[in-house]
């Protein structure tokens, strides 16, 4: 039986994963996929970064990427409205400098409810009570915590076993922490942009791994099953 999800899903994943700010699914249209459950995967496009853009109040741009950009989720049954994806980060850097990315329980969603077709608005949810995503360097740390409606992601289909995602997002909520911070100590504002390209696939889910990463204990779930079928619709 082939699943539906109502979503963008899949490549999702992997754009928010490279920012540590956010993905999973659920679009004005749908996603077939080949097998229920499954476990959606992405990764940004080869050769490509999805890059995270701090503007300072005076208007200078902070750019921020990860080597290693990676996210899972997984989705049961023939309509489901959304999936939860958790994300891996390495390879960070930001201000120029290595940061350390702790997502502490934080996930992601995408929801197309009122959205244009293929097009969704993204949410970070899920943070272990009192906690929020952390990009953090020796000179200053970004905080990036719960929030809803954050808009856009496109997506499309590139083979029958492949989506493509296209991330646009403004108005990202953040504080900075830390005396060398641009904005100074302790300054939130919605000043973080997000833009990147990811390739989302889907396979039969087999089960998986209980581990710790990035301050959260969860299932890594296996990418031993078969591939499978999806198309954004």
């Amino acid at each position: 039986m082939t699943g539906k999800i109502k979503a963008l899903a899949l490549a999702l994943f992997v754009i928010m994963a490279a920012s540590a700010i956010a993905v999973a699914v659920a679009q004005a249209g749908q996603s077939d996929i080949g097998a229920q459950p499954a476990v959606l995967s992405g990764q940004v496009e080869e050769g490509q970064k999805a890059i995270l853009t701090l503007t300072s109040t005076s208007g200078s741009n902070f750019s921020s990427s990860c080597t290693t950009n990676s996210g899972e989720g997984t989705t049961v049954g023939q309509q489901v409205n959304e999936a939860t994806a958790t994300v891996t980060l390495s390879g960070c850097t930001i201000f120029g400098v290595a940061a350390q990315v702790l997502m502490n329980g934080c996930k992601f969603t995408s929801t197309g409810a009122g959205q244009p077709a293929n097009t969704a608005i993204i949410d970070i949810v899920g943070c272990t009570s009192g906690k929020q995503i952390e990009k953090r360097t020796a000179i200053c740390t970004l905080h990036f915590p719960e929030q809803n409606g954050l808009s856009h992601v496109v997506g499309s289909n590139l083979s029958p076993q492949e989506v493509t995602a296209s991330a646009t997002i403004t108005g990202i909520k953040v504080q900075q922490t830390g005396a060398a911070c641009p904005d100074g100590n302790n300054h939130t504002s919605t000043n973080v942009s997000l833009s990147g390209n990811g390739i989302g696939k889907a396979r039969v889910d087999v089960g998986g791994t209980q581990v710790t990463k990035h301050n959260h204990q969860y299932v890594e779930l296996s990418q031993a099953g078969a591939q499978t079928t999806v198309a954004s619709t």
